[in-house]
């Protein structure tokens, strides 16, 4: 019983150690990135959104692929975690699904003209927008990952929106969401890169 005790000790332990080298630190401060980046882009060069943030975002996935694989395994190995991690990545899996219809729902809202039904006012707006869908559903994730700063970074990412309301009058559209989120994903960034050097410091590479 005492050892069965232990390996649960030691695979939270483990667990919780995967999110010390700041990658995925640096995964969601780049995501919020290239929401800025892209409303930008849109402006200036006539783009769809969706256009410039599917390569954005491909990009950003192989970082962390990359960034886990080259810098990551070889300092900490190879952890094949137990069924109790299995079911908290099938739950979020299950989530996010849900998270992204309920997203696409709001987007078709906006579309069609019907989300002025539930306007209240310019700035309570974009706080409730954010917090359903960013907020909300990144919270959950930080909580069943163990991935606590992930709640930290929901917060923010949050009151992008709102931000951008707040930058709107002196900076105008699009650089009013252009500020706000590179503000926001440039700070978790370089949140990232403080965890990712002092990873590198403490854990150095594993001998063949």
């Amino acid at each position: 019983m005492a050892e069965s005790v232990d390996l649960k000790v030691l695979e939270t332990k483990a667990w919780r150690l995967t999110f010390q080298d700041g990658i995925w630190d640096i995964f969601f401060g780049l995501l919020f990135l290239g929401f800025g980046f892209s409303a930008l882009a849109n402006q200036i060069f006539d783009l769809g959104t969706i256009i410039i943030l599917i390569p954005w975002n491909i990009a950003t996935v192989l970082i962390l692929c990359l960034g886990k694989k080259f810098l990551t395994i070889p300092r900490l190995g190879f952890v094949k975690f137990g069924n109790k991690r299995k079911k908290t990545r099938k739950f979020i899996l299950i989530f996010t699904t849900i998270n992204v219809a309920f997203a696409l729902f709001l987007l078709i809202l906006s579309y069609i003209g019907l989300s002025g039904w539930f306007q209240l006012n310019p700035l309570l707006d974009p706080l409730i927008i954010g917090f359903l869908v960013i907020t909300f559903p990144l919270s959950i994730f930080g909580f069943f990952l163990d991935f606590y700063r992930l709640i930290f970074y929901s917060i923010l990412a949050g009151l992008g929106f709102f931000l951008s309301e707040l930058f709107y009058p002196i900076t105008g559209s699009p650089f009013d969401i252009f500020l706000s989120f590179f503000l926001i994903g440039f700070t978790i960034v370089i949140i990232g890169l403080i965890y990712l050097i002092k990873f590198l410091q403490e854990y150095p590479r594993i001998k063949d």
